[in-house]
């Protein structure tokens, strides 16, 4: 469950005629757009889980989740690296290279013969 009081979800278009510019059904109120605040929460049958709110982010704060997230991207594509070496080393790994190389070879050499049938 998410509340956000104060924000805008988007640019709402209108579609009108020339001569329904003044209606009043066709015309929008516009709010000055101030800070929002924004609460998460889970509520489920007998229990709940506890509000978060969270603050505007800092420019010091961004700077630190950016380092954080890069360091971890960093350490998931050295698992990445890894898990894939072990993947191709392994036994089944090669036999599905075999079965992918034969299925394209058989491929290649029907595409042939219904080549050479249409030009003969």
């Amino acid at each position: 469950m998410s509340i956000e009081v104060g924000g805008t979800f988007g640019i709402s278009f209108v579609w009108r005629d020339k001569t329904e510019q003044w209606h009043t059904d066709c015309m929008g109120a516009k709010k000055k757009q101030g800070s929002s605040v924004m609460c998460w929460g889970m509520i489920g049958y007998g229990w709940k889980e506890p509000i978060h709110v969270w603050d505007p982010e800092t420019e010091e704060g961004k700077q630190e989740a950016e380092s954080e997230i890069l360091c971890i991207n960093t350490e998931m594509e050295e698992e990445a690296e890894k898990a894939n070496a072990i993947w191709r080393n392994s036994a089944e790994w090669a036999t599905l290279q075999r079965e992918e190389l034969a299925t394209a070879q058989i491929q290649r050499q029907a595409e042939k013969k219904s080549c050479t049938k249409e030009e003969g």
